[in-house]
């Protein structure tokens, strides 16, 4: 025994060996303490109607050995004597690891409480977006989490906090500054999945000059595929603040045209070419009812009449368009309805 009552650095060998065998200890009965969480807690939550206490229990499984190594750790150290510098550092050591363990703790249940919950109302929204962004939102609350533990041990350090953030602010202020993009496109993305405008798959058209399918949806940029086959990458900033059109979400696409006949069709044939087209749309069982076929204006060189409809399938826009064309054609032939073209007359004076 004369051996263990050795003193070092104002603590006797039996002292060092004591505190060690405690931290040794704690971590058994951490180990102890997982195989109970891990096989009779998780069965006990298991068998419940709620999710919250697996989320819970999850969440502690890990975290629960560490805090039982963070008491022993808090339990050893004090029952041996130190200088005061040494029992700051010890101290600052202790807090430390307990603002881990808690952040930890913090991290591991809103973590689960978001795969559990939002992940799955996620899914079965038909948005992509939401699914895109859950990852991000994640990676910021841990962030977040991170940070306020890292200011409170600096806090517990001694370092000033105020001056510190106050640091970090004017730096801050300078990123934001060389990043205002990146952040109007991030915040863009955050506006679209909130606004939900379109879904993967959809046509859109951007100011009426971008169109084309979305592809894929990012936190920064929307990749669209043209109809040319090309691909464009559109910042989710420029989305944000562009005038959009889901052309997807239409139930009927408006067909506009105007025919020209000549002037010298006759008032009757007119308004025979006029109940010809009627005739025609109304028969297109793939054309809503309500059409307006007019006499809209007498031009420069034809006598112009206007129709309007709307076709439903649309699917086949395109066929339905070439087959009332088709008709319309053919029946002004048999009727000798003679379509015009740009033309002048000159007048000689002699």
């Amino acid at each position: 025994m004369g051996f263990l009552e050795n003193v070092y650095f104002g603590n006797s060998l039996s002292h060092y060996f004591l505190a060690i065998a405690i931290i040794l200890l704690s971590i058994i009965v951490g180990k102890i303490a997982y195989w109970i969480f891990k096989n009779i807690f998780h069965v006990i939550t298991k068998k419940t109607e709620t999710k919250l206490d697996d989320v819970i229990a999850e969440a502690l499984e890990n975290p629960v050995v560490f805090f039982i190594f963070y008491l022993g750790f808090n339990y050893a150290y004090r029952m041996l004597y130190f200088s005061a510098r040494a029992e700051a550092v010890f101290k600052n050591i202790s807090f430390i690891l307990l603002v881990i363990n808690i952040a930890w703790v913090v991290i591991n249940i809103i973590d689960g409480l978001i795969k559990e919950y939002f992940v799955r109302i996620a899914e079965k929204t038909k948005s992509e977006l939401d699914n895109q962004l859950l990852p991000v939102i994640r990676t910021m609350v841990k962030v977040i989490i991170i940070i306020i533990a890292a200011i409170s041990v600096l806090d517990n350090m001694g370092f000033d906090i105020a001056s510190l953030l106050a640091g970090l602010g004017i730096g801050g202020l300078a990123f934001a500054l060389a990043a205002q993009d990146t952040l109007k496109n991030f915040f863009g993305g955050v506006a679209v999945f909130a606004d939900k405008p379109f879904k993967v798959g959809d046509r859109i058209k951007l100011d009426d000059v971008r169109d084309g399918f979305v592809k894929e949806i990012g936190v920064r940029s929307t990749k669209i595929e043209t109809f040319d086959g090309t691909y464009i990458i559109v910042p989710n900033g420029m989305i944000a603040n562009s005038i959009l059109e889901n052309v997807s979400k239409e139930k009927s696409r408006r067909i506009k045209m105007i025919l020209d006949v000549e002037y010298g069709t006759s008032t009757s044939k007119l308004e025979k070419g006029m109940n010809i087209v009627k005739d025609i749309i109304k028969k297109n069982k793939k054309v809503s009812d309500n059409s307006f076929v007019t006499f809209d204006s007498f031009g420069d060189s034809s006598l112009k009449i206007q129709i309007i409809y709307w076709i439903t399938d649309l699917e086949n826009i395109l066929q339905i368009k070439n087959d009332i064309n088709i008709e319309i054609k053919k029946r002004f032939e048999k009727e000798k309805i003679a379509f015009a073209f740009p033309s002048s007359t000159i007048y000689l004076r002699k």
